[in-house]
């Protein structure tokens, strides 16, 4: 009984050893049951690192359109008031908008009128005269559109020159001493016989007084020489060349009888392809006022003188640079515009001479629009 007792103990003692030890081993994790792995997703790049954003750009100006080539046609008497034209030529103020510019040459501006009117050329420079106005009242459709040469103080260009013998003996001082003389004048109804008349008009000369002889500027110093005429209206570069041949002086300016001591010598006119194409007509201005700022800056700041010195003795009659320093050149209005006073006082007197007996008018004919565009853009000055 005791012993049975005593096995009974031993396995109660047992069982609770068991029982403890049980309890502090730790419980392992049930096995998961395998399931089927998901498809692997496809891979994507990482990222790249973010940077900083950049400050906006303005968007790029439009592309500039190519000017359509075009060539004009330009009738020319080589005078030096073209220079405009002959630096826009030289310095490619011209080729920027597109143009070319073919010079046709005329003895005489009035010559070039009725090409101007068949279309053999594009644009002219004329003086200020009633053959223009009286050509408009034929039908000749044009615009008188920018200054071609002005006369003021410094820029005296239009002369009465007297030949040199009679200059040094003082035989003729004032005009009354051209009595029973012969005056040249570039052409009748004009701005020369304008002056001419003047002279006389001072001098107290009678019409039949003095004989006035119609003869184109460039021989002019050739009849000088030949004392063939006694004095003459002309202009540069004409009175420079006759005083370096030493056959004429400068007399009389122009701007003497100018109250303002101003006028308008020239303006350059279009014609009736060139008015009716406003692109290219403005685009020649640019060029044109471009070689005229250059001409200014030449000789009244210096600046490329001999540069364009050069250009103009390639074109006028004028080759010697050294004449350059005797010449007094014309004033050309940095903005292609006119002096209207001085327009206003020659139509009055071609219609008290009875020289003019029309209706045309310069304002009526005259368009600054282009001049106006061109200075605009161009800047003013």
């Amino acid at each position: 009984m005791l012993a049975v007792n005593r096995r009974m103990a031993v396995l109660v003692v047992v069982s609770t050893l068991t029982a403890a030890l049980a309890a502090c081993t730790p419980v392992a994790a049930p096995k998961p049951t395998p399931t089927k792995a998901p498809a692997a997703a496809a891979t994507v790049p990482a990222a790249a690192p973010t940077k900083a954003a950049e400050p906006t750009k303005p968007p790029p100006p439009p592309a500039t359109a190519t000017p359509k080539p075009v060539t004009l046609k330009f009738g020319t008497t080589g005078a030096i008031n073209y220079a405009g034209i002959y630096l826009g030529m030289e310095k490619g103020f011209f080729k920027e908008q597109g143009i070319d510019i073919e010079l046709v040459e005329f003895r005489t501006s009035s010559d070039s009128i009725p090409a101007l009117a068949t279309g053999q050329l594009d644009l002219i420079s004329t003086p200020l005269g009633a053959s223009i106005l009286a050509a408009v009242d034929r039908g000749i459709e044009l615009k008188l559109v920018a200054d071609a040469g002005q006369g003021q103080q410094g820029w005296q260009t239009f002369w009465t020159v007297l030949r040199k013998d009679l200059a040094d003996s003082g035989r003729v001082k004032t005009p009354a001493d051209l009595k029973g003389m012969k005056l040249a004048i570039p052409s009748l109804a004009s701005s020369g016989e304008m002056m001419a008349q003047q002279m006389m008009a001072e001098g107290r000369l009678k019409k039949e007084d003095v004989e006035l002889v119609v003869l184109p500027h460039a021989d002019q110093v050739v009849a000088l020489a030949n004392k063939a005429i006694d004095a003459g209206v002309t202009v540069e570069p004409y009175i420079a060349t006759g005083v370096q041949q030493g056959v004429s002086v400068k007399w009389i300016p122009k701007f003497k009888y100018y109250p303002s001591g101003k006028y308008q010598g020239s303006f350059f006119a279009f014609g009736p392809q060139l008015i009716k194409n406003k692109d290219v007509a403005q685009r020649w201005m640019l060029g044109y006022l471009k070689g005229v700022r250059a001409y200014l800056d030449a000789f009244s700041k210096k600046t490329g003188r001999d540069e364009v010195i050069s250009i103009l003795a390639k074109y006028t009659p004028i080759k010697d640079p050294k004449l350059y320093d005797l010449m007094e050149l014309p004033y050309l209005d940095p903005n292609g515009l006119p002096d209207k006073p001085s327009m206003d006082i020659e139509l009055q007197w071609y219609l008290d001479q009875g020289l003019y007996k029309g209706k045309t008018t310069f304002d009526a004919i005259t368009d600054l629009s282009y001049a106006e565009y061109a200075s605009q853009k161009l800047g003013r000055q």
